[in-house]
């Protein structure tokens, strides 16, 4: 195993409830049409992804920890399905209650992880990911991902797929958990497809 095999990813875990319609959702998609790169990972919204580094888990855990000590619960908004410019879809998490805004809180966790784990970040140029460097934060749940940016040809298919199934995820949930992920692949290619992970560490915020 070599340094650029292992990335990891600094996630807020949804509620239960949010968690379950996610799964079944990609379940769904992945039966229906070999659709298998928002299913390949844990229902999570994404703070920080791909962080290829030279720390070490503990290390990892220690830069975050300060993170995670000074937050505490706040509620997460879910605006139902969007599809995204890519044509792929996605639950939209990224706005207050009016649907107007960015939801603040949770941007200034994501912004609090980013400058934790900035520092510790080797910089890689793997397929079809952001490097940690040029993350801009959009909080959101994937559906379907990655394949639909590569070929989006059954992106309108796919749509009145997830409009017609019966789904329906709380259009709210409270900001509670957060885990630290270890991935591994080929980050070369269309690395969902073989992507392997393992769970590291979790916080709860009181």
């Amino acid at each position: 195993m070599t340094l650029t095999d292992i990335r990891y990813g600094i996630f807020l875990r949804p509620d239960p409830a949010t968690c379950w319609a996610v799964t079944q959702v990609t379940f769904a998609l992945d039966r229906q049409f070999g659709l298998v790169s928002a299913g390949a990972f844990p229902p999570h919204a994404t703070l920080i992804g791909n962080l290829c580094t030279r720390a070490t888990e503990a290390e990892l855990i220690a830069a975050l920890d300060p993170v995670f000590e000074n937050v505490t619960p706040f509620p997460v908004y879910n605006q139902g399905i969007t599809r995204t410019g890519t044509g792929a879809y996605e639950y939209n998490i990224n706005l207050d209650t009016s649907g107007n805004r960015p939801n603040e809180p949770l941007g200034r966790v994501a912004g609090a992880v980013a400058k934790a784990v900035a520092p510790l970040s080797v910089p890689v140029d793997d397929f079809l990911v952001t490097p940690v460097a040029g993350y801009r934060f959009a909080a959101h749940l994937g559906l379907a991902s990655h394949e639909l940016a590569v070929d989006n040809r059954l992106s309108k298919e796919v749509g009145d797929f997830l409009a017609g199934l019966p789904v329906h995820a709380p259009e709210s949930f409270a900001a509670r958990w957060y885990s630290l992920f270890e991935f591994q692949a080929d980050w070369s290619s269309h690395w969902w497809e073989n992507m392997s992970w393992r769970h590291l560490h979790s916080w709860e915020a009181v």
